[in-house]
């Protein structure tokens, strides 16, 4: 199974997205830690329409993820959301927390 937190695309607004600073972290990680997932706008129409598809969407404290059985998923889920307008990307979501 692939989980792969959903933001909202270029605002960083955590309000319907993943705050990736609170989440949770392996104990022991290198400086190079990233987290892959996807950046959408508008992520409210992103989580309505992957509902309506029957995705796999589970939210927790850090905000919502999706849940695919296998990562060949990906490219469909992509697709369905350009096809409905809505941007989507695959990237680091992780790339503002802090690595002293």
């Amino acid at each position: 199974m692939v989980t792969l937190p959903l933001m909202p695309k270029g605002d960083g607004t955590p309000v319907a997205g993943y705050d990736a600073d609170r989440a949770r972290l392996p104990l022991f990680y290198m400086n190079d830690f990233s987290r892959l997932g996807l950046r959408v706008h508008p992520c409210d129409a992103a989580l309505r329409l992957l509902a309506e598809h029957h995705y796999d969407l589970v939210r927790s404290p850090y905000g919502h993820s999706v849940s695919l059985e296998q990562a060949a998923q990906l490219p469909e889920l992509v697709e369905l959301l350009a096809r409905r307008g809505i941007a989507c990307e695959i990237a680091d979501v992780a790339e503002t927390i802090y690595q002293g």
